[in-house]
Order: structure tokens, then sequence, then C-alpha cells
């Protein structure tokens, strides 16, 4: 009759072995989520790098336009034609806000094959050069919040702006869509 010893150590063998494979699957189950993490972030950064471009691209555009069709702009004409590289712009009636002086105009680009969206909120203020003292513009922090001060001022003779550009990340049809990321750009000239 053989009989065989059981020892202690028979079975730490497998207890090891599960150790160890329950630190490599936990291991590999946080370089996934880091992974994951990672890739969700380098997303966002680049849906907010695009939303920023669209914001300064959309600034530049009406900069131009109000430099080029400054008198148009000062004068409240009716949806002045404004085209910026081939992107397609809606450009609303301007309202009056001080008579013959302060207009407000808003405008919405669309960019890059409908994948990018700007809208623009832009105030113009001219003064007469014989006027004995400046225009001053009352309120500006209800149109475009954010702005520093309520107040602007234009000297006679002068011509001001207040430019306030939001870009998207998305088409303007969709800016309402969960993830839609906006960044604001806001020139004082």
């Amino acid at each position: 009759m053989i009989h065989h010893k059981k020892t202690l150590s028979s079975g730490f063998a497998l207890l090891i072995t599960l150790v160890i494979i329950s630190v490599v699957i936990s291991i590999g189950i946080t370089l996934v989520d880091l992974t994951l993490k990672q890739l969700r972030l380098a997303n966002n950064s680049k849906d907010s790098e695009s939303a920023f471009h669209a914001a300064n691209a959309g600034a530049e555009c009406v900069r131009y336009w109000r430099i080029k069709e400054s008198d148009k702009f000062e004068a409240g004409l009716v949806q002045i034609p404004v085209t910026c590289f081939d992107a397609a712009v809606v450009d609303s009636v301007p309202t009056e806000l001080v008579a013959g002086s302060v207009y407000r105009h808003d405008f919405e680009i669309s960019w890059a094959a409908n994948t990018r969206c700007s809208k623009v909120r832009m105030i113009t203020i001219s003064s007469d050069p014989d006027a004995a003292a400046a225009v001053n513009f009352v309120g500006i922090q209800a149109i475009i919040p954010g702005y520093p001060v309520n107040v602007k001022s234009c000297n006679p003779g002068g011509r001001c702006s207040i430019i306030s550009v939001q870009g998207y990340n998305r088409s303007c049809a969709n800016i309402n869509e969960i993830g839609t990321i906006q960044r604001e750009v806001l020139l004082d000239l």
C-alpha cells in the first residue's frame, strides 16, 4: 500500500496564478480606462480648437467688412453683402440703437462644408466730425454679455465698433446638440 503525503503547498500554485492573473487584468483595465480618457480629452481639445478658430475667423471676416464697407454699416443699410472665404453668411436686418449713429448687426457664418459656425454681433458707432461731444452708447452689457463696461464713447469724427463672435465646433443648425463647444472672441475697435 502506497501512502501519498498531502502537503500544504499543493494548492499554492493555483492561488499564486489567480493572484497574478487578477493583477494583470486590473492593470489592463486601468490602461484601457486611461487610454479612453486620453482619447476623449484629445477629442475635446480638437473640438475646442475648432470652435476657437471659427470664432477668430468670424471676427476677422466681419472686421474686414467693417473697414471695407464702413459707410454702409454706419448708415444702417439692410443686409450688406458680406462674404467670407466661400462660407455661407446670413446677415440680419440692422437694429438702430441710437438715432443715426449706433447700429447693431448680427451675422451667422457657416464654415467648412457646414461643419463649424460663427455667430457675430457687431455694434457700430459713428460720431459726426462737427459734433460738440462724443457719442455715448449705454447698455452694451445687455447686448454683449461679458463686455467689461456698460458704456462706450466714440469721439467726434470717430468710427467705433464692438465685435463679439461666438465660434462653435458644429454647424449653425446643430449648436444646441450635446457636446457642442463654444469659444468667444471680443474685439473693441
